[in-house]
């Protein structure tokens, strides 16, 4: 699967088209946002108020409900492995996201920001190990 391909389409279309392929695909609208899970294969699609997909987000570990994305994906989504990788591949990031500590919750993954391509591209890593927990890529606006 290449997320690429599934960028400007209307999710609801996305939707119909892979809930009789995937053993399990996941619906869900949280205000304006629509998300569409598909956490077998290790991706998330997220449409914006106007119902197309705008960002998506691919996971290169396991986390939580989602499994780590096929090789083919991950290649598909820039094909990085670990932090160092996203930083030569992208050149300097734009921003640092850090880990954030909610009680009762995991923290979240440290990562940093890029801009390419028109895109804004998150890369989150494991902070020991230093391997791309996801990566999230969004349309510039």
């Amino acid at each position: 699967m290449n997320p690429n391909d599934y960028v400007g389409r209307p999710v609801i279309d996305l939707l119909a088209e892979l809930k009789d392929v995937l053993p399990l695909v996941e619906y869900t609208k949280v205000e304006c946002d629509e998300f569409l899970k598909l956490p077998e294969c290790g991706v998330y699609f997220q449409a914006g108020n106007e119902g197309v997909v705008v960002a998506y987000r691919v996971y290169y570990q396991a986390v939580g409900e989602f499994h780590p994305a096929a090789a083919e994906t991950k290649k598909a989504c820039f094909g990085i492995e670990t932090v160092e990788d996203a930083i030569a591949f992208f050149g300097q990031p734009v921003r640092n996201i850090p880990s954030i500590r909610i009680p009762g919750v995991a923290p979240t993954s440290p990562g940093y920001q890029f801009l390419t391509d028109g895109r804004v591209v998150a890369v989150h890593y494991d902070a020991n190990t230093r391997l791309v927990t996801y990566v999230h890529v969004k349309e510039a606006s």
